[in-house]
């Protein structure tokens, strides 16, 4: 069962949360949507708003989706389920059923905008965010070399900007 959790208490380090244990983007309707495994990404304050940023190559099934839908969420586990994370970012939802693959339950949420967003009965901390902005990166704008260094294949990422209409614990 999620609770809300106010943004003022919210307890965590987006640092080991988002480039140590990673996370899932999920994306879609309950009919159909995807999820990915990601390690990048960040939160803030932009637009007088509390934010999530993520970075999602081209190249990635849950792309579309996250164009497609006003909004997703990011999932956060707890650390045993890291073997079932790794997974989902070893693997496309093109190709695989990855609910099924790794046992996870899905479960909806309301989104703000009526309709229902997909996050999952396992995880231990929910942000559900409404698209505020997208935009591909320019490698033009690159400062320097080791960034240009992640792009030798020229997939780049999109970066998906979104307002936290919501943070939900798992109790």
């Amino acid at each position: 069962m999620y609770v809300e959790v106010p943004v003022d208490v919210l307890q965590m380090n987006p640092f080991t949360a988002i480039g140590t244990d990673g996370f899932l983007i999920t994306a879609g309707s309950a009919e159909k949507f995807n999820t990915m495994t990601a390690s990048w990404g960040s939160m803030g304050v932009l637009w007088g708003r509390n934010i999530v940023t993520l970075y999602v190559r081209k190249s990635r099934f849950t792309h579309q989706f996250l164009d497609e839908q006003d909004g997703f969420t990011v999932s956060f586990f707890p650390k045993e389920m890291k073997d079932r994370l790794l997974w989902c970012g070893q693997h496309s939802g093109r190709e695989y059923d990855k609910i099924a693959k790794t046992g996870l339950t899905t479960t909806f949420i309301p989104s703000p905008h009526g309709g229902e967003r997909v996050t999952f009965k396992q995880a231990s901390l929910v942000f559900s965010c409404t698209k505020a902005a997208s935009f591909d990166l320019d490698p033009s704008t690159f400062q320097r070399s080791e960034v240009k260094e992640f792009y030798h294949d020229g997939d780049l990422h999109t970066v998906y900007i979104g307002f936290i209409d919501s943070i939900l614990s798992n109790q």
